[in-house]
């Protein structure tokens, strides 16, 4: 349980960092005597996104599945429960948002293969929420 909340937690506070991150004042960015350096350049590519875009695709139908289970078996009555999913789908609705509607949501990601691969370290977190919500909540 414990690792599962760090997990959240290190995904919400990444893509928190790409959603809040704002452009640096013309003036005050660094540029070298050649131009604009890469980072300044750097814009998300299509190609960027697509180990993004994969491990969104692979682990949303897991939390369907998850959540839907976890509606009818009464887990959402659950604080711990219903936080943790609530998490889990904002970090999906989010990513997804950024895919299909705005990709400069993540123009402050640097490593779009670690971003993808936190995403789908959801997977095993939701295996065990999985278990627990696989029997009616008793609450």
């Amino acid at each position: 349980m414990k690792k599962f909340l760090a997990l959240l937690l290190a995904m919400m506070m990444v893509l928190s960092l790409a959603a809040c991150g704002g452009d640096e004042p013309e003036d005050s960015a660094p540029v070298s005597e050649d131009g604009p350096t890469t980072e300044q350049t750097q814009a998300v590519t299509d190609e960027a996104l697509i180990p993004v875009a994969n491990a969104v695709n692979e682990v949303a139908p897991i939390f369907n599945e998850v959540y839907e289970t976890a509606e009818a078996n009464g887990w959402l009555e659950d604080e711990q429960t219903a936080t943790e999913l609530q998490a889990v789908m904002g970090t999906l609705t989010f990513t997804q948002s950024a895919l299909t509607d705005d990709p400069s949501k993540l123009e402050n990601v640097t490593d779009f293969d670690a971003l993808a691969e936190s995403i789908l370290q959801l997977a095993p977190a939701l295996e065990e929420i999985a278990e627990r919500v696989s029997v009616p909540y008793e609450g």
